[in-house]
């Protein structure tokens, strides 16, 4: 069997991320705008309920899909799983606009979710195909990828939605999809043996078979979904909010915001993930969650643009240096052999937390008002820090 050249392999993953996370960022912030517009939602409490059960709903399914799928990458390799969530989500993410209503809509979300998931599969693919000693750089630099396109699906958004309208973004959406898989199928290389004691272990065999550390950080990552998209669904709502511009202008000011943060998780996923390679990574992890607390309240409290996009920039900076921090630490909590369900499961958990926090951000929404949203996320990124260093004192090697 030829030796894989992991560093031609982590480029190209690179480059699929880069267009997955472009396709789904240039139409997922402006998902507020097109439910009020498409449906003729002016109201902004009914709109915030169809924009929380649109996210409530999407993470859900994702969070019960997750570990099927890493369960499935162990048994018949992570290469086709990445496939199948490429071009599934290239089928499903242009039938978005054909929805009749706001219930269709939200349903539709939930069917194209169960199939996404490039993330998982492409994280489980490095930490089984890059050595150790790098894979701290390499995680980050796939984070690097994930949010360059995101900032690159913000800006690109933007325009094409502004300009061209939101038909135009989700079909074009579903062909950057589309030649995602592509780039996977020809260029990805990965050398897996199916695992004769894998293929027995379902579900229930695969959870109960984690150590208690492997454990924690699940709940840890469960967390760091919960407080970091808390407020994320509702950008477009806090631009206008502090604003009051008409939506074309909401609509740019919304994709430059995005893009600024999304450069923050840029930088932090290449210094991040470097530096987990020289020191242990909860000690990486801890300071990068109190600038996350100050970057969150900070939004709470902005009363312009300009705050709104610097503070959101530090949020993701920080942000972004937790996720390969927190799997470095999951890669070396777990033999290799399980690290496709163990990774599929940590993204289950942080969907977890993500579709929790569509269903309650929009609770606080509804009787607190929008500003709260940010302060709450803010509280809950400071939970992590107990946790954190109670990982450190019972499981830290």
């Amino acid at each position: 069997m030829a030796e894989i050249n992991w560093r031609r392999n982590l480029w190209f993953l690179w480059i699929s991320q880069l267009l997955s996370m472009a396709g789904f960022a240039g139409i997922m912030p402006f998902i507020p705008l097109f439910i009020g517009s498409k449906f003729g939602i002016t109201d902004q409490t009914e709109l915030g309920a169809w924009v929380s059960a649109f996210n409530f709903f999407g993470m859900a399914s994702f969070c019960l899909s997750n570990p099927v799928w890493g369960i499935l990458a162990d048994r018949y390799g992570r290469k086709l799983m990445l496939l199948r969530s490429s071009f599934c989500n290239a089928v499903c993410f242009p039938l978005f606009v054909a929805m009749p209503n706001c219930a269709m809509l939200v349903v539709m979300r939930f069917i194209a979710s169960s199939f996404s998931g490039t993330t998982a599969a492409a994280q489980t693919l490095i930490a089984t195909t890059v050595p150790e000693k790098h894979q701290g750089f390499a995680l980050g630099l796939l984070t690097s990828a994930i949010w360059s396109g995101t900032m690159l699906g913000y800006i690109s958004g933007a325009v094409i939605v502004r300009h061209f309208g939101y038909v135009a973004g989700f079909l074009l959406c579903g062909a950057i999809y589309l030649i995602s898989g592509f780039i996977v199928l020809f260029f990805v290389r990965e050398n897996f043996v199916p695992q004769p004691e894998i293929r027995k272990e379902g579900f229930s065999a695969q959870f109960h078979a984690m150590s208690h550390a492997v454990l924690m950080l699940l709940a840890l990552f469960a967390l760091l979904g919960f407080a970091r998209r808390f407020d994320e669904p509702y950008l477009a709502m806090m631009v206008r909010h502090i604003s009051a511009m008409q939506d074309d202008f909401v609509i740019s000011w919304t994709g430059y915001i995005s893009a600024a943060a999304a450069a923050g998780g840029i930088l932090s996923g290449i210094v991040i993930g470097k530096l987990c390679d020289r020191y242990a990574p909860y000690i990486v992890a801890l300071p990068m969650l109190a600038l996350a607390c100050i970057g969150l309240a900070g939004q709470g409290m902005s009363t312009n643009v300009g705050t709104l996009a610097a503070m959101r920039a530090l949020t993701y900076f920080s942000g972004g240096g937790l996720e390969p921090a927190f799997l470095k630490l999951l890669a070396q909590e777990t033999a290799p052999e399980h690290r496709g369900a163990v990774f599929g499961f940590s993204m289950s958990a942080r969907m977890l937390g993500i579709f929790s926090a569509a269903g309650v951000s929009g609770v606080v929404l509804f009787h607190f008002g929008l500003r709260q949203v940010y302060f709450t996320a803010a509280i809950l990124m400071l939970l992590l820090l107990p946790l954190m260093i109670l990982y450190r004192v019972r499981f830290a090697k």
